[in-house]
């Protein structure tokens, strides 16, 4: 089957100040903004396969779910809901996240999902590139799309090309390239 895949990581989660109490208030934020972000986008969150990972979260699209729908508006949304509830957020409050989006073909079998695609997705989410990017910036949400979903989304029209840039990826046995999204900065002349 042929779909949308998207994994999501709270960066930090595993911090020792980070108590059972702080890991639960940000799973339960995790979630409750994934599913308001996918609805205000009109993605079919319950009809999307999920799997927790603990500190966050793989999420398969149905196949009819249009691809570069879970790069714009999902994460114009997904940072809007970010930027709202961390306002007021002391830094073990504060909600981060890295995600990962990639398009390919994946099988089910009685534990989940599994597939090449899956594996690069997660290369992608975990390359320490794109954890350094995150890292640098003071922005509650950095997205890393894969080069095959870029160039589609680009050629089509569908995204703001310029809004990406290329970063290199290497990971375990991954060498390529990913397309880096961060969120607008908007100044306020304070």
């Amino acid at each position: 089957m042929h779909t949308t895949l998207i994994a999501v990581d709270i960066p930090s989660f595993g911090d020792q100040r980070r108590d059972a109490d702080a890991q639960r208030f940000l799973r339960t934020h995790l979630y409750r903004h994934l599913q308001e972000a996918f609805e205000m986008s009109r993605l079919p969150w319950g009809a999307c396969h999920r799997e927790d990972r603990g500190d966050g979260a793989l999420i398969v699209t149905p196949a009819e779910v249009r691809p570069t729908a879970a790069l714009d508006p999902l994460a114009h949304h997904l940072t809007a809901l970010l930027r709202r509830s961390n306002r007021l957020a002391n830094d073990l409050g504060r909600l981060r996240l890295r995600m990962a989006v990639h398009t390919g073909d994946i099988e089910r079998d009685e534990y989940g999902v599994l597939g090449q695609p899956l594996t690069h997705l997660f290369r992608l989410l975990e390359a320490p590139a794109f954890k350094q990017h995150l890292a640098a910036a003071d922005t509650d949400l950095a997205m890393l799309v894969s080069q095959q979903l870029y160039q589609h989304a680009a050629a089509s029209g569908l995204i703001n090309a310029a809004a990406y840039r290329p970063i290199s990826v290497r990971h375990k046995e991954t060498r390529t390239c990913g397309y880096l999204w961060l969120p607008p900065v908007y100044r306020t002349g304070h």
